[in-house]
């Protein structure tokens, strides 16, 4: 079998499909990962196939220069980036498909071209979903910009997933979510090393901080100078602090306290197993990496579907959570004070973690996903 995976040119919505690729690949399907042009290089280093499939979209068009943090909650703003995205990468997608020939295609819910072209040619496709938020301006957005490129298709709408998978524990899930085939989360850092004391537990305890990706990247000066303060009020806690961002960026931070044991990249999910708690920006990958080792969070949601994944948190009482547009350093370290000093939050994680490692692993997946494509196709020769 044949797949193609698909991807926006972001690390958060490439590290979800990783795993899952690896473990198509490890049946013996061949496997290929397409997506923009200048993600290549990074998206090569998970060590797949990579195909390009156009210019696609950077980053910074994610940004709301009217934003106090660089980026706003506008889910249709956002919705219509992806749409274009998917517009610049159709054509480039579809010549893939028609020469490769994929028996399925497995696309991450912001990437559009990669269903377009499964749909135009008749391949059956798996969407990755992310995040708990339905994110339902984000169809609306793309039906109507991509209206041309659909009928130049022979197609009058967004075509559907044959299914839809899902990492989230079911507890957690909103009602759109319930039907959606369950998926254990199984973390992937991308080029991490781990040192020694990453995996050992800290003579204080260890708080990691992370924004993700996107918004430090996009951060105007009030955010750098907010996220510079957090950093100054967690190191009065008496706590160890890790500031998990790129190293590019971490050089930019400035004199930092003795407390910060590392700032710059690590492998979360080896990171968060040794600390006591993580706080953090509410991104998928970082909420379920934390949820899957069982730590309790601080959430900082900023955008899209980070409050509606902060809410989940809350609701699981495994952390507690404060939008970033409201976040006060004070504020934010109380909050982290309140949640290492009361074992209830680590209890209800630890409830969580089990929940998630009873899910099917991408291995199991990875199965059905072949028995789909195989139904597909004798459906289409019987036809």
């Amino acid at each position: 079998m044949r797949v193609l995976f698909t991807t926006a040119p972001l690390h958060g919505h490439l590290f979800p499909l990783v795993p899952l690729a690896w473990a198509a690949r490890s049946m013996g399907h061949d496997v290929l990962v397409a997506t923009s042009d200048h993600f290549v290089p990074t998206a090569l280093q998970s060590g797949l196939a990579i195909a390009p499939a156009g210019p696609g979209i950077d980053l910074h068009e994610l940004a709301d220069p009217r934003a106090t943090h660089g980026i706003g909650d506008d889910r249709l703003a956002h919705g219509r980036v992806f749409a274009k995205l998917a517009a610049r990468n159709l054509s480039g997608t579809l010549a893939l498909v028609d020469s490769w020939q994929p028996d399925l295609v497995v696309a991450e819910r912001a990437e559009l071209a990669g269903p377009i072209a499964a749909a135009a040619r008749g391949v059956p496709y798996a969407e990755l979903s992310w995040g708990v938020a339905e994110l339902g301006e984000y169809r609306t957005a793309a039906e109507s910009s991509l209206r041309l490129c659909l009928r130049g298709v022979g197609l009058d709408r967004l075509p559907q997933p044959n299914v839809v998978l899902n990492p989230w524990p079911p507890s957690l899930r909103r009602p759109h979510a319930r039907t959606h085939l369950n998926l254990r989360h199984v973390p992937y850092n991308g080029v991490a090393r781990v040192q020694d004391w990453m995996v050992e537990p800290g003579a204080r305890p260890r708080i990691c901080f992370t924004l993700g990706t996107v918004v430090p990247q996009l951060a105007t000066r009030s955010l750098n100078g907010l996220v510079a303060e957090m950093i100054e009020q967690l190191a009065r806690l008496d706590c160890e602090l890790v500031i998990a961002i790129d190293d590019a960026l971490a050089t930019q931070l400035g004199p930092l306290p003795g407390a910060v044991r590392h700032a710059g990249r690590v492998p979360l999910s080896q990171i968060v197993a040794a600390c006591e708690l993580l706080v953090h920006h509410g991104g998928q990958g970082t909420s379920l990496t934390a949820l899957a080792a069982g730590r309790p969070q601080v959430v900082l949601p900023l955008f899209d579907d980070q409050l509606e994944n902060a809410e989940a948190v809350v609701a699981s009482g495994s952390g507690m959570a404060l939008p970033l547009a409201e976040a006060t350093p004070a504020r934010v370290a109380r909050y982290c004070s309140d949640v290492i000093g009361d074992p209830v939050f680590g209890k209800a994680a630890a409830a969580v973690a089990k929940e998630i490692a009873f899910q099917p692993s991408p291995a199991e997946i990875a199965g059905v996903l072949e028995r789909l494509a195989r139904l597909e196709r004798e459906d289409r020769a019987a036809a």
